[in-house]
């Protein structure tokens, strides 16, 4: 049985949009170099197609290209697609030092031209023992409360960005849901510290 400083904060928060499914899959699977939306910047690690299992970095802010020769930019928060659900549903785990953060995206035709689009953030703290872990909940309560908020109200300017760029459904998946983070040194772009 885990123990409580184990245990796990949801929030979740809908919205419907007036784009088709194909639209909002290409726009919330996709893992930008750097999202000006949020002011996030991603570098992907694992060699090949892009699905279940790859593996991120993911920085605040925008970070410099590294050129073919150069070794890898080192640092960044670890990320995993952890579900990859072409048109329906694809998540992300953002591992900070203090938490772990599912942001799973869900997604179902309203009509032909409309998509209804569920965001779930799931915290799950790294607390040492029952008192922290007491202590820290409600925290994490309003973490995962204030991104689900702020990944919904980014929503139009994410589909909106992709209309302009015109980006293709075989891009790599964008790291959603940059979580806000306790720890005012892990960079979450919606932290006011994000996900990358």
């Amino acid at each position: 049985m885990p123990e409580s400083g184990n245990q796990s904060v949801r929030a979740s928060a809908s919205r419907e949009v007036a784009y088709p499914v194909e639209h909002v899959w290409s726009a919330m699977a996709t893992l930008l170099p750097y999202c000006s939306v949020c002011d996030v910047s991603a570098i992907v690690d694992t060699p090949g197609e892009l699905g279940l299992g790859t593996k991120f970095r993911a920085f605040s802010g925008r970070v410099p290209e590294q050129p073919e020769n150069e070794t890898a930019l080192d640092g960044g928060m670890p990320g995993e697609i952890v579900d990859w659900s072409p048109r329906k549903a694809v998540a992300t785990r953002l591992e900070a030092d203090e938490e772990s953060v599912v942001v799973t995206v869900h997604m179902a035709a309203a009509s032909p031209d409309t998509t209804l689009v569920s965001i779930t953030v799931e915290v799950t703290p790294r607390a040492r023992n029952r008192i922290a872990a007491a202590m820290a909940r409600s925290s994490y309560v309003r973490m995962a409360s204030r991104t689900v908020a702020g990944e919904i109200d980014k929503l139009p300017a994410h589909l909106a960005a992709l209309e302009d760029s015109h980006v293709d459904e075989t891009s790599p998946p964008r790291n959603q849901g940059a979580p806000e983070s306790n720890e005012s040194t892990q960079g979450h772009p919606d932290s006011p510290a994000g996900s990358p």
